[in-house]
């Protein structure tokens, strides 16, 4: 049986202020730090999404977050938005300098070695590559 479980972070605007892990539908808990978890729900006004992927230094990957990655293990490093596109209903990463959107998953396999993953920013906090990118909320 498949794991229901789904992650969210948390964000008050540009702040984020906790992680909530939604267990069953009748089961929600919320943690500041994303270690200690509670029945009490923070003041947020924005979720992201977890992605199902961890990145080299072991931090959960969710959506807005921007990220160095590795297609070619022997390539060089590139940089990325994880976004979700709508239409496929699929995780991916849109590559800044220009490219395709690439999915983090295909028939639920994973595309990328999380050794090849770094989260090192957050979309939200960088308006201009986000007019640049052409990303709505």
């Amino acid at each position: 049986m498949e794991n229901p479980e789904r992650r969210f972070r948390l964000r008050k605007d540009y702040e984020i202020v906790g992680y909530m892990r939604k267990v069953s539908e009748s089961m929600v808990l919320y943690s500041k730090d994303g270690l200690w978890w509670r029945g009490y729900k923070p003041a947020y006004t924005e979720v992201d999404e977890f992605t199902g992927l961890k990145d080299r230094n072991n931090r959960h990957i969710y959506e807005w977050d921007i990220l160095e990655f590795k297609i070619d293990p022997d390539g060089d490093y590139l940089k990325g938005v994880v976004l979700w596109e709508g239409r496929e209903k699929v995780f991916g990463i849109k590559p800044i300098d220009g490219g395709s959107f690439i999915p983090l998953f295909i028939n639920s396999v994973s595309m990328f070695n999380p050794r090849e993953l770094r989260v090192f920013s957050h979309l939200w906090l960088n308006p201009d590559l986000k007019a640049q990118l052409k990303v709505k909320d």
